[in-house]
């Protein structure tokens, strides 16, 4: 396996056992901690303010080829976050725990888009993206064991020993790794860019619209989602995190063979298909209650994450084969830039309106069928612009024709 993807897959797999060790976890910890779900959201909407702004250092790093700082920083972020999670205080956690959250998902999330751009082709993806959907189920479905025994046990300082320790190894062989390979540094990297270069961005295949709402639901899924199951798992924590696993080892014997089917199939059938499913899922979402009994509940949950996880696997090969067609970095950046900024907005806009009167299950039942009709603004995605506008004027044209005739 070349280095530079020797990399990108061994830089995935420490953080996403990082990530279930303990961030993982954090609206359960915020609702542990007696936080409602309007406070939650603004911890959403900080977090989002802290990735913007972490966004802007990452990339000046990234221009200038900086890469052991940048990987350095992901993990110096992390072990920060673990602490502050740990540390009880509430005011803590809603304002310097939020931007260190976002500063942490930046460094992590960026790095590791630029990475998996790097090592694919528009003939791959779907097989990659397969590859390391399945390595991230494997290490962060392991993180979550551990850490939710562990937090479920209270052992507090074990857990944050095993986070700091894996953290300081994951940096090193990632240095080691990166001294040894110049494909990181064998191309000329663009400079930062601008905020009037990032505004001025747009394309012919609707992508900015798509960066808009992908990220309110990636956060939908990541957040809100992750306290509607530990909810409905009567806030068992060991519980959250059994029922997490055994949805993911069982997606991910699915996905090993989906992920090579992906990439001979027709894509954009396959796109739309897996657009309507992840609406269906959006819809089982705000259908789930605690009255429901357990074979509902369970099987429902299973039906989620495969609707979700598909859509997810079509969605990025969409996504890293239109960021190929062009300059991909600037796209990856566009992207962070328009989801991190909605999400700031749209996060913000639930913790002043989200009514308080009702049960946290209920309020989240109300996100979810709010959300619901904006999954179809992805359909849009990749449709060029050039060819589809000409075909919706035909075919405005020969319902006009038709009207007229009547």
């Amino acid at each position: 396996m070349p280095l530079l993807s020797r990399t990108f897959y061994l830089f995935s797999a420490i953080h996403s056992f990082l990530l279930g060790l303990l961030p993982i976890f954090i609206p359960v910890i915020l609702w542990d901690k007696g936080l409602d779900i309007a406070n939650i959201s603004w911890f959403v909407a900080l977090s989002a303010l802290g990735f913007l702004i972490a966004l802007t250092v990452w990339d000046k790093l990234r221009a200038q080829g900086n890469w052991s700082l940048i990987i350095a920083l992901s993990f110096i972020f992390q072990m920060i976050l673990v602490g502050v999670l740990i540390w009880d205080t509430q005011w803590l956690l809603l304002s310097f725990g939020a931007l260190i959250n976002g500063a942490a998902g930046c460094f992590y999330w960026s790095t590791q888009r630029l990475l998996f751009q790097s090592i694919t082709s528009d003939k791959n993806t779907g097989d990659t993206f397969g590859n390391f959907q399945i390595l991230v189920m494997l290490c962060l479905k392991f993180g979550i064991l551990i850490g939710s025994f562990m937090l479920d046990a209270e052992y507090i300082n074990s857990l944050i020993a095993l986070s700091f320790f894996t953290s300081l190894a994951g940096f090193f062989l990632l240095r080691r790794l990166l001294s040894h390979s110049k494909d990181l540094l064998k191309e000329q990297q663009p400079v930062a860019f601008s905020l009037s270069k990032i505004l001025a961005f747009k394309d012919a295949f609707h992508s900015k619209s798509i960066f808009i709402i992908d990220g309110l639901f990636l956060f939908l899924e990541s957040y809100f989602w992750v306290l509607t199951l530990y909810i409905l798992t009567k806030e068992s924590l060991l519980k959250l995190g059994l029922l997490i696993v055994s949805l993911s080892v069982l997606l991910a014997f699915v996905f090993f063979v989906i992920k090579k089917i992906i990439d001979r199939t027709n894509v954009q059938r396959i796109f739309i298909i897996s657009t309507f499913g992840y609406a269906l899922a959006w819809l089982l979402r705000a259908q789930l209650d605690v009255q429901h009994n357990d074979l509902t509940l369970y099987s429902g949950m299973l039906l989620i994450a495969f609707l979700s996880s598909f859509f997810r696997l079509a969605f990025n090969k969409r996504f890293y084969d239109i960021a190929s067609q062009g300059n991909s970095i600037y796209y990856i950046v566009a992207k962070s830039y328009y989801s991190q900024l909605m999400i700031l907005v749209f996060f913000s806009l639930i913790a002043w309106f989200i009514p308080v009167e009702q049960l946290a299950i209920n309020q989240l039942q109300s996100i979810y069928y709010f959300a619901l009709p904006l999954v179809f603004v992805y359909l849009l995605y990749g449709r060029d612009n050039k060819k589809l506008l000409p075909r919706i004027a035909y075919l405005a044209n020969k319902i006009g024709s038709k009207s007229i005739r009547e």
